[in-house]
Formats: C-alpha cells, structure tokens, sequence
C-alpha cells in the first residue's frame, strides 16, 4: 500500500509526463506496437508478405472449412494466431541475425526475447483454445444430427408401423 506521501509524488510525476504534444509526436507514438508487430490487433502482414499472407489465409480456411458464423470466427483465431507464431520466429530470427553474440545470452536483448515469448505464449493459447473449441462445435453438431438422424428413422419406422396397422385392420 503507498503511503500519502508517495501518492502525492507520483500525481505531481503524472502532470509532468502526459504524452506526445505534437502531432508528429502522437503519430510516432501510435506506432509503438508496430515495432515488432507482435501485438497488432489485426495481422501483422509486411508489405512484401502480401502474397504469402493471402494464400495461408486461404489455405488455412480451406483446410479448417468453416460452415457457420461461429465457425468462421474460430478459423479466424486460428489462421491469426498461427500467423502470429509465425512472426514470432521470424522476430526471433532477425534478432539473431543482427546481434554480435547469442541474443539468448545478451542482455540488451532481454526485453525483445520476453516480449516474443509473452507473444507466443498467448498466440499458442489461442490457437489451442480456438481450435479445441472448433472440435468440440463440430463434435457437438455431428451429434446432434446423429440424434436426429436416429430420430427421424424411428419416427418413419411408427409411420410405416402405422400404415400396416392400418391396412391389417381394413
């Protein structure tokens, strides 16, 4: 618990810290989560990737075969999150590529390797998440069509008992 002291302090620290003012300094600064494109809100796709993006997307969602909304919304999770893996080792990648020692011994880049990891870590979660939700959709919907596929035999296997009964009592 901080003391009043203390809160006092970090109001007064607040007001001397209140962001980019100009309108260059806001526009570089919304541009912070680009720096490795690892926690963009939607797909990170490097101009020259446009090709290759497009075709996983559509590979993907051919594989994974999405029939409803729901469906869709989960092969999106998907196809995103494997993305996301994706850039995290080409992240990785570059950053072992640029670095004069082992980037995994370095401390100078301790901050990006944690950064990837949390991005990975979360990116597995939904992938695994996402597609074990997908599984147990479609699991669910075979079996209710199985239910009403045993339904509907019963109910044409009375009809037709109905209609002998019919024809015997005639």
């Amino acid at each position: 618990m901080a003391t009043e002291a203390q809160t006092n302090a970090n109001r007064q620290n607040a007001q001397h810290s209140t962001g980019p003012r100009t309108e260059t300094g806001k526009s570089t600064s919304s541009q912070n989560h680009l720096t490795l494109g690892l926690y963009t809100r939607q797909d990170y796709v490097k101009p020259d990737e446009r090709d290759l993006y497009k075709h996983f997307w559509e590979t993907m969602h051919a594989e994974l075969n999405p029939t409803t909304i729901l469906e869709e919304s989960l092969a999106s999770e998907v196809t995103g999150a494997t993305w996301r893996l994706r850039r995290c080792s080409n992240v990785e990648g570059e950053l072992a590529d640029y670095a004069p020692c082992d980037p995994m011994l370095d401390e100078k880049t301790d901050k990006t390797r944690r950064s990837i990891e949390r991005a990975r870590a979360s990116a597995h979660s939904i992938l695994h998440r996402s597609l074990n939700q997908l599984r147990k959709l479609r699991k669910d919907q075979t079996d209710t069509e199985k239910l009403n596929d045993k339904r509907n035999l019963r109910e044409a296997k009375q009809a037709q008992q109905s209609e002998m009964d019919a024809l015997d009592m005639t």
